[in-house]
């Protein structure tokens, strides 16, 4: 649900905030007063166009936020949104939208205090909030909607079946591609196998090892140094062994230990000392035969100097061409021998690609058709329930109906169908488009009936409706506010509305005042109690200010009757 909005600097607004309720909320007030200005603001919020023409005259910038509580039944759709976007959800789950716009027209977008673009906006909100008024039930006029109502309508069984239906669809096309590949340019075939053989070639003969750079690397760095690993070893053999001195570390030990060896028969005190100290002659004797084979090694290791260096010039070669590492390229390597394997047998490929083409073609074809029969069966039970809906908004005389037509030619993202609903507004008239037959108020009338037959099923937590009741009185209005209450048990919807009923069985009722302090015109935004309410349904049923007890007891009595109306 819309929780809070905070519209600044916005027209004639200079600051509200307004905490709508769940259920319905209506919005009312003087043709004037500013309702179309928070209905925009909101609009603003979903990513449509905010013009430095909305700045409020004298000031520097306009800004819109709005708290919101997604619904549980598009969390998982929207947390996947913020995933994508690199925004961290809020810990209270809640969903904050920004947007400003300065004189200069800079304009900032925000979603949980992340500046994003306002594409982002647009894609966050459309799981949040549906809007409809007079002129904008685009959806309904775009014929390729009309599927996706059909679709929710129809439920999860439907879904599953696309879900199938897409998997094909995207073996398909890639199945398609490959074939339209190999039966390409032959020149241009015979062009890719020389480039895929010669680096097939060139990377084999290679023979690369994972690893080996860094080996040779460390190599190069023993054999650079040379002359100072030989000096270090030699001088650590002479102080070890001693050499022709005889006064290296192993020889002083050796006569320490056996200074202490003779003073055994006298005392028990320096076995242990003389054990250790033996223990270190072996260790030194191991290490002095080590770096003896060293210090007289009479390999020259930069002999290999030359080889090494060269090997380290092909792997930077093979590099610059193929990837970062030995891994990469050998990864290329695999990579190339599948291609290469490809065009080379392509003839045989192909013939094995058109039969799986084939079979996946049948497969597509078949469950386009239960797609399209599911699609059928629901178009006959939402057609149903739409009729209802329009009887019930007193629009009995409407004909609606569903036209699916399948063609089986053509694999599209929702199958073979195409769906359009079409009306007629009198009797006896053709069936025809909506854009075609209905008027602004007409069509969201319309949106209101099918968005009722799909409440149950509709993901979207908010429903904005903007003085969709222009033009309709009496028993048409009183359907109209039903419609509205049966709406709002699955929904929150606020409705922009003139009419008494309407208000009189909201559950939350926002009313919207100009007035004027100073020299400027000032939008004010009031949250009604009961008594406020009694007094704004008296004004809509007078259309004055001044209410008199009898008028008073009228709303009353509206109130009553309302609300008992939506208890039955």
């Amino acid at each position: 649900m819309l929780e809070l909005l905070i519209v600044k600097n916005v027209a004639i607004i200079r600051s509200v905030e307004i905490r709508f309720g769940e259920g319905l909320n209506s919005i009312t007030g003087e043709t004037g007063a500013g309702k179309s200005i928070i209905i925009d603001s909101i609009c603003y919020l979903t990513g449509e166009r905010m013009p430095k023409e909305a700045i409020r005259t004298g000031t520097d910038e306009a800004s819109v936020t709005g708290v919101f509580f997604p619904g549980e039944r598009n969390r998982e759709e929207l947390a996947a949104v913020f995933e994508e976007l690199g925004i961290e959800p809020e810990e209270d789950g809640g969903v904050i939208l920004s947007r400003s716009m300065n004189v200069s027209g800079k304009g900032l977008s925000r979603i949980n205090g992340v500046t994003v673009p306002v594409s982002a906006l647009r894609r966050v909100s459309q799981y949040l909030i549906d809007i409809h008024g007079q002129h904008e039930s685009q959806s309904l006029l775009r014929p390729g909607t009309h599927v996706s109502f059909l679709d929710l309508f129809a439920g999860r069984e439907i879904t599953g079946l696309m879900n199938e239906y897409r998997e094909r669809l995207s073996d398909y096309k890639a199945v398609s591609a490959e074939i339209e590949e190999i039966n390409g340019d032959p020149k241009k075939r015979a062009a890719s196998i020389d480039l895929l053989s010669f680096q097939v070639n060139e990377i084999e003969s290679a023979r690369l090892k994972p690893g080996e750079e860094n080996d040779l690397i460390a190599k190069q760095k023993i054999i650079d140094n040379y002359d100072k690993i030989n000096e270090a070893v030699q001088a650590a053999y002479q102080n070890i062994d001693g050499g022709s001195s005889g006064r290296g570390a192993r020889s002083l030990l050796d006569v320490a230990a056996e200074s202490l060896s003779r003073i055994s028969r006298y005392t028990d005190d320096y076995a242990d000392t003389v054990a250790k100290i033996k223990e270190a002659y072996y260790t030194l004797e191991d290490v002095a035969d080590f770096l003896r084979s060293r210090a007289f090694d009479e390999t020259d290791y930069r002999r290999d100097a030359a080889r090494i260096e060269e090997r380290l010039d092909l792997i930077y070669r093979l590099k610059g061409k193929y990837g970062d590492s030995e891994e990469e390229i050998l990864a290329f390597l695999d990579n190339a021998r599948s291609e290469l394997s490809k065009l080379e047998n392509s003839a045989g490929r192909a013939e094995q690609l058109r039969k799986r083409l084939k079979d996946i073609r049948e497969q597509l074809e078949n469950q386009a058709e239960m797609i399209y029969r599911k699609r059928q069966a629901a178009a006959g039970l939402l057609k149903q329930n739409i009729m209802g809906a329009l009887a019930d908004l007193d629009m009995a005389k409407m004909c609606f109906d569903i036209a699916i037509n399948h063609d089986a030619s053509e694999f599209k993202a929702n199958g073979c169908d195409t769906v359009e609903f079409i009306i007629s507004t009198n009797p006896g008239e053709e069936l025809k488009p909506l854009s075609k037959i209905a008027s602004g108020g007409e069509l969201a009338r319309i949106m209101l009936a099918i968005k009722s037959c799909l409440a149950e099923v509709d993901k979207i937590p908010v429903m904005i409706f903007d003085e969709i009741d222009t033009g309709i009185s009496g028993a048409q209005a009183t359907s109209v506010a039903e419609k509205f209450a049966e709406l709002s048990a699955n929904h929150q919807v606020i409705c922009v509305t003139h009419l008494a009923q309407i208000a009189a069985i909201s559950s939350h009722n926002i009313c919207v005042t100009k007035e004027y302090p100073g020299n400027s015109a000032e939008t004010r935004v009031q949250v009604l109690d009961e008594e406020g309410k009694v007094r704004e349904i008296s004004r809509l049923l007078d259309g004055g200010e001044d209410a008199g007890e009898a008028l008073r007891a009228h709303s009353l009595d509206l109130i009553a009757r309302m609300q008992k109306r939506v208890q039955q």
